[in-house]
């Protein structure tokens, strides 16, 4: 029965439309949760204080950052003249995932994405 269960959960989670994201750096489901904390889940996500993020909500008109770059987690982490004191080195767009698995799985790298996260 249980293995019946997390089969259907894989499967809904392969095949989903959201989550995509997350999808991509956890791929497999398991009872066992993923020990991120809330900022993390945030920038994974992009669910956050991000114009990307709340234009889809019409809580903003566009999705720009103040400093004019596109406002989504990786512009914040990488480009954003706001927030230079918590900059990661930009990924080539090949190697963005594993950038990203990367920083979490980095401590030091971890509470400088924490940092940036409450910053904003």
């Amino acid at each position: 029965m249980k293995s019946a269960a997390l089969s259907i959960w894989q499967d809904n989670w392969d095949n989903g439309e959201t989550g995509r994201s997350t999808h991509d750096i956890v791929p497999r489901v398991s009872n066992k949760p993923v020990r991120w904390n809330r900022e993390e889940i945030m920038f994974v996500t992009g669910h956050g204080p991000f114009p990307s993020y709340l234009l889809r909500f019409n809580l903003r008109t566009h999705d720009n950052c103040s400093c004019g770059g596109k406002g989504d987690p990786i512009h914040y982490a990488t480009k954003c003249l706001f927030t230079l004191s918590w900059h990661f080195q930009t990924p080539t767009v090949s190697l963005k995932l594993q950038w990203l698995k990367n920083i979490l799985t980095n401590n030091f790298s971890k509470t400088r994405l924490r940092l940036l996260m409450r910053f904003m």
